[in-house]
C-alpha cells in the first residue's frame, strides 16, 4: 500500500514539473505580433471658409488615418498634397478628430474634391469627398457624381461673406446636407448659424423685341421693388413703380413681376438698380444682361461689380418672338439662352431657336487662293446656292463646278463643319482684297443677302458698305497684310476687322489656331 502511494506521488510531481516547463516563457521571447485594426476607415470634409483659404477634414471611421498623401482639388492645376500645407491638428488623424488645413480657394464659387492619391483626379476611385457650392459645373462634379458622392447640378447657395462658412451635418452626399453658417467652427464640432434673410432681385427674362422685362425674387425676403430703376444707358432710366407692371410690386421671395419697358432692337445691355443715386456707381446696381454685342453703356459698371464679365453678350437671332431667359444659376453670358417659348410670369422654360449661321472663317489669298466656310449656327445649311464676291463683276457660285473647286468637306454643311473652297477660274487680290458670302444673287449692294465679310490690305472694298449696313463689319477696318504661306483667320467673336488676324500656320479645314 505505501509503494502504491509512494508511486503515485512521483506520478504527481512529473506532472506538475511539465505543467510548470510549459507555462516557463522566458523573458527575451518575441512578444506577438499586434492584432490588425478591425475598424472603417472614413474621413469627410466637414467644413470649408470658402473666402478664408480654410478646409476641415473630420474622421468619422473607426480607426486613424494618415492624411499626408491625401490631396485637396478645385480642378486642373489646382491639386496638392496634405502633407505639403500648413496645417492645424495631427496629419494621422485620429477617430472623432479634426484636422484644419489652410488652402487657397476660389471666390464665391467653387467645387472642392477630396481625393486618397494623386494617380487620377478624374477617376470616381480616387476621390473620397466632395463639396459645391455658389454654381454647379466645377471641374470635379462630374468625378464625384460617378463616385456616388454628389448629385449633378447641386450646389450650396452662399451670400459670400468672408467670415462665413459651409459646414456639413454629416448625414449625407448631397448638398441639403450643408448649410452655410456665420459660426465657424474650425478644429471642432459643427455650429451652424443660418446667415441673415437676403433681399436679391434678379432680371430673370427679356423680350429683348417686345419690351418685356420679368424680374424674380431668388432671396429670402419680400423686396419693394416700387424704386428700383430699369436702364438701358443714359437717359434711358425708369422708375419700375411708374411702368406698367404684372405682378406684385412687393416682390415675395419665388414670385415674378413682369415690366413693359422700351427696348433696343437686337442688342443692347440692361441693368437693375436699387434707386437712382447714380447709374454708374457700380454699389447701386443689382444686376445685368446684355444681348446681340457688347460694350452697352451699362456693362462696365456691371463688370465693376462683379455680376457680368467684359466683352461678354448673349447671343440672339433678332426673331420678335422670341426672349433670352436666365438658368438661375452665375453672372455670366452663358448662364442666359434664347428661347422661343416666352413665360413671363413663371418658371422658364428653354426651346432653342433655330440658327441658320455661315461665317468666313479663313482665307489664303497669296498663294492657292483657298476659302474656308464655318457652320457656326445649329441647323444644316446647303450651300450650294451661296455666292462669294470679291467686287462688282467677281462673283461665283458655290455649287457650280465649274466656277468653284471644292477642296474639302460638304456643301450641305452641318453645324460644326468646315467647307473649303477655291474659285476655280477668279483670283483673290494679293495686295488689297475683300470678301463678301451671299445667300444668293438677287443683288450684291443688298444688305439683306449679305452673311459675312471680310478684307484685307486696305479699306474701301466695293462690298464693305454692304457689309456695314449689315452691321457685320465695321467702317474703315481691315486685315493687314500677311506673308506668304500665312492665312487670316477669324477668332469666332464678333463682327469687326479687330476679330481677325494672321495665322502662320494655317488651318484650313479645322478649327483656327489661336490669334
Amino acid at each position: 500500500m505505501k509503494k502504491y502511494l509512494f508511486i503515485s506521488a512521483l506520478l504527481l510531481t512529473a506532472w506538475s514539473c511539465s505543467e510548470d516547463d510549459i507555462n516557463d516563457i522566458p523573458d527575451d521571447a518575441p512578444a506577438p505580433p499586434p492584432e490588425e485594426p478591425t475598424g472603417q476607415a472614413s474621413v469627410v470634409l466637414n467644413e470649408v471658409a470658402y473666402l478664408n483659404g480654410s478646409v476641415e477634414i473630420f474622421n468619422n471611421g473607426d480607426v486613424n488615418v494618415d492624411l499626408s498623401d491625401y490631396f485637396l482639388c478645385l480642378g486642373p492645376g489646382t491639386y496638392r498634397r496634405i502633407g505639403d500645407l500648413e496645417l492645424q491638428g495631427n496629419v494621422d488623424l485620429a477617430p472623432d478628430e479634426y484636422l484644419v488645413i489652410n488652402y487657397n480657394m476660389p471666390s464665391a464659387a467653387g467645387g472642392l474634391g477630396l481625393y486618397i492619391d494623386n494617380t487620377d483626379f478624374t477617376s470616381a476611385s480616387t476621390i473620397a469627398d466632395f463639396v459645391q457650392w455658389g454654381d454647379a459645373g466645377s471641374a470635379r462634379e462630374n468625378v464625384a457624381a460617378a463616385a456616388g458622392i454628389w448629385t449633378t447640378g447641386d450646389f450650396i447657395p452662399v451670400v459670400g461673406i468672408t467670415d462665413n462658412s459651409i459646414a456639413y451635418d454629416g448625414t449625407g452626399n448631397a448638398a441639403s446636407d450643408w448649410t452655410e453658417t456665420t459660426t465657424p467652427t474650425l478644429g471642432s464640432e459643427n455650429s451652424t448659424t443660418a446667415p441673415e434673410p437676403t433681399a436679391s432681385i434678379v432680371l430673370n427674362e427679356v423680350g429683348y423685341l417686345n419690351n418685356d422685362i420679368e424680374l424674380y425674387n431668388n432671396g429670402d425676403i419680400a423686396v419693394d421693388v416700387s424704386d428700383y430703376f430699369l436702364c438701358l444707358g443714359p437717359g434711358t432710366y425708369r422708375r419700375i413703380g411708374d411702368l406698367t407692371v404684372a405682378g406684385n410690386l412687393n416682390l415675395e421671395p419665388g414670385d415674378f413681376l413682369s415690366i413693359a419697358y422700351d427696348m433696343p432692337n437686337a442688342e443692347g445691355g440692361i441693368g437693375l438698380y436699387a434707386n437712382n443715386s447714380g447709374f454708374g456707381d457700380a454699389a447701386n446696381i443689382r444686376d445685368f444682361v446684355q444681348w446681340g454685342a457688347a460694350d452697352s453703356p451699362r456693362e462696365n459698371v456691371a463688370v465693376e461689380a462683379g455680376i457680368w464679365t467684359a466683352g461678354e453678350y448673349v447671343m440672339v437671332v433678332g426673331n420678335a418672338d422670341n426672349s433670352i431667359a436666365y438658368d438661375g444659376q452665375g453672372n455670366s453670358a452663358t448662364d442666359w439662352s434664347e428661347t422661343t417659348t416666352t413665360t413671363f410670369g413663371e418658371s422658364n422654360t428653354f426651346t432653342a431657336p433655330e440658327i441658320r449661321s455661315i461665317v468666313i472663317n479663313e482665307v489664303e489669298y497669296l498663294v492657292d487662293d483657298q476659302i474656308e466656310l464655318y457652320n457656326n449656327g445649329n441647323q444644316t445649311v446647303d450651300l450650294s446656292t451661296y455666292w462669294m464676291c470679291f467686287g462688282p463683276g467677281q462673283y461665283f457660285r458655290i455649287g457650280d463646278v465649274a466656277m468653284t473647286t471644292v477642296v474639302s468637306g460638304s456643301t450641305n454643311l452641318a453645324p460644326g463643319e468646315f467647307l473649303v473652297i477655291s474659285p476655280a477660274t477668279l483670283e483673290a487680290p494679293d495686295d488689297a482684297g475683300g470678301l463678301g458670302l451671299y445667300a444668293n444673287n438677287s443683288g450684291f449692294g443688298d444688305a439683306e443677302n449679305i452673311r459675312s465679310f471680310v478684307q484685307w490690305g486696305a479699306s474701301g472694298n466695293a462690298r464693305e458698305s454692304v457689309a456695314v449696313e449689315a452691321g457685320i463689319w465695321d467702317a474703315g477696318g481691315f486685315v493687314p497684310n500677311v506673308a506668304s504661306g500665312s492665312s487670316i483667320s477669324y477668332d469666332g467673336e464678333g463682327k469687326t476687322s479687330s476679330d481677325w488676324g494672321e495665322d502662320n500656320s494655317p488651318t484650313l479645314g479645322e478649327g483656327n489656331s489661336a490669334l
